[in-house]
């Protein structure tokens, strides 16, 4: 069994020896660990480990800085895995892990800096949790040697449809190094300086409404012309199908990742109660204790997918809210997951697709399957979160859905999304 669990004091030396792995990079990192395990053991950083069969093969440690009037900052001091413990999709689940803890406490910021030699391994991994590059601190540890920094922005807001043009004015396009250059309703110019001091220009059109018309799409390419702009960008409250590939694309989903824990306050498409059997939610749902795909793998499921029938698709989409209710004899609500991708194929082309990312045989896939076109829908869920407090059934029934049925699935409301949440003990509020 693999687990994610706190820094205990018998775990000293294991870690120890671990973290001097990176000597290579920071010289001076054996008096710094020294120091470190101090604050650690005081509780003024925090510190994860990942052990498999007793063996410890990673290790995240953060802090909030010293600085002043920077408390709400944490620095991600180490984060780390084995040559062993590499390539198996256990990183995702440790940095989850440190945000969500980071959450709790409130924090505003997160940053962490690596070596240039690690950029091209590190920089692409922190890209797919929001963090941005924020600079290079040259000399640090090593003469003619640069240090790398990115960062990530933790917002608490719920997004509504109506503030969504504002929040994609003031954080998104800022946050990507974006200057507002003229903004007509939700049709945007930005402009960029290069690395030549060269300012480019981006025609950005944003959609806040599900389904936007087909000739709005088309013609941001050419208003993209008419404004004499390089580039195209299309932001979109809800997922859009664009066509083609000449337009880059960020949607609600994207947003909800990059700026964890916001939440989009969808109108539609908000989300999907559906029943998973316990054994399954086990293996799924992360709790710092992962099952492995197979007795002789390391590999944990990045992705979940979930298979339902076709006809759950008119109401779900990618950003919607995947809502776990466990069936007998559990009996409750656990916790959820954001939709990434709806698929819907064959069982036969679905299964070789997600085999190892889904715990049904190709013989339960089928049973999904539309006896008209023989099509199964397929949900890939990427972050999920378990819920600090269980949902059981009589309070769904009471306080969320009268007619709430277990054997089935449901499509769930914005507001019963929220009351969900609250009666699950998630709060991100700031």
């Amino acid at each position: 069994m693999l687990k994610i669990r706190e820094y205990q004091p018998e775990d000293r030396e294991k870690v120890k020896s671990l973290v001097l792995e990176l000597k290579k990079y920071y010289p001076g990192i054996e008096d710094w660990m020294n120091k470190e395990i101090q604050r650690i053991k005081n509780k003024e950083s925090k510190s994860l480990v990942v052990e498999l069969d007793n063996e410890i093969g990673g290790v995240a440690i953060s802090a909030m800085t010293r600085l002043p009037q920077k408390n709400d900052v944490v620095k991600l001091k180490t984060f780390y895995l084995s040559e062993d413990f590499r390539e198996y999709g256990i990183g995702p689940y440790l940095l989850e892990r440190v945000i969500d803890e980071w959450v709790k406490e409130k924090a505003k910021k997160i940053y962490v800096t690596f070596a240039e030699e690690e950029v091209e391994e590190l920089k692409s991994f922190f890209d797919k949790y929001g963090f941005l590059f924020d600079g290079i601190s040259p000399l640090v540890y090593r003469d003619n040697v640069s240090e790398y920094i990115m960062s990530k922005v933790l917002i608490y807001d719920k997004i509504t449809e109506e503030k969504f043009v504002d929040f994609v004015c003031d954080y998104l396009l800022r946050s990507r190094g974006y200057k507002v250059k003229q903004r007509n309703g939700a049709d945007v110019i930005v402009e960029r300086v290069n690395g030549l001091k060269c300012s480019v220009n981006t025609f950005v059109r944003i959609f806040t409404e599900p389904d936007p018309p087909k000739e709005r799409i088309e013609g941001i390419e050419t208003k993209r012309k008419e404004c004499g702009c390089s580039n195209s960008l299309l932001v979109s409250y809800y997922p859009v199908d664009i066509g083609t590939g000449k337009i880059d694309v960020i949607d609600g989903y994207d947003i909800e990742n990059f700026f964890y824990p916001v939440r989009m306050m969808r109108k539609k498409y908000a989300g999907i109660i559906a029943p998973v059997k316990p054994v399954y939610a086990d293996q799924l749902l992360y709790d710092g204790t992962q099952a492995l795909l197979s007795p002789h793998k390391k590999s944990l499921r990045r992705d979940k997918v979930f298979y339902k029938y076709p006809s759950a698709y008119r109401e779900v989409r990618r950003g919607s809210t995947f809502v776990f209710y466990v069936s007998d004899p559990v009996k409750g609500i656990i916790g959820e997951g954001k939709i990434e991708r709806v698929v819907i194929d064959t069982p036969e082309n679905l299964y070789d697709k997600y085999e190892q990312k889904g715990v049904l045989s190709l013989k339960e896939v089928k049973t999904y399957a539309d006896t008209k076109n023989n099509k199964v829908l397929a949900f890939v869920i990427g972050k999920v979160t378990k819920y600090p407090e269980k949902i059981p059934i009589n309070v769904i029934r009471s306080k969320i859905k009268p007619s709430f049925d277990p054997q089935g699935s449901c499509f769930a409301s914005q507001k019963e999304l929220d009351a969900i949440r609250k009666l699950g003990g998630l709060n991100y509020e700031r």
